[in-house]
């Protein structure tokens, strides 16, 4: 296998590392023009490559995390609120409320609404089960 970087192989270097592991359990050679190297994992220079990328991952693995923790202890210090605002949240579907409430009441199906409103059917669903006036208009008599 020639490829032009050994990026190309996977989204982290993590996923490198299993893609070249497999490809070497399949003896398949792989060789990086970028690189101007071999991983065809039967010399020492592709053990030792191998070995570095996974050491980097790892180091970079770790690095990734101590900053993130270090970002989410700083905007705690300055009084930030982080996750999820608590509460129902805003839909975009609240300020069509009326029309959807309308449309209801004069029979129209819910996929068609969804459909009008540019969203899914479960999820007009979740909407109408937020809102507490709907409970009325759903009810079995």
């Amino acid at each position: 296998m020639i490829m032009p970087e050994l990026s190309r192989l996977g989204r982290s270097r993590s996923d490198v590392l299993d893609v070249l592991n497999k490809l070497t359990e399949k003896q398949v050679q792989v060789y990086s023009v970028k690189g101007n190297f071999q991983l065809n994992g039967t010399d020492m220079q592709s053990k030792v490559m191998r070995t570095m990328l996974g050491l980097f991952a790892e180091i970079e693995r770790d690095l990734i995390s101590y900053r993130t923790k270090e970002g989410l202890h700083a905007a705690r210090t300055k009084g930030k609120i982080l996750g999820r605002p608590k509460g129902p949240g805003k839909s975009r579907l609240d300020p069509f409320k009326p029309e959807i409430i309308a449309l209801l009441k004069n029979g129209a199906k819910k996929n068609s609404i969804a459909k009008r409103y540019g969203i899914t059917p479960p999820n007009l669903l979740n909407w109408m089960k937020k809102h507490i006036y709907f409970a009325s208009l759903f009810k079995k008599t």
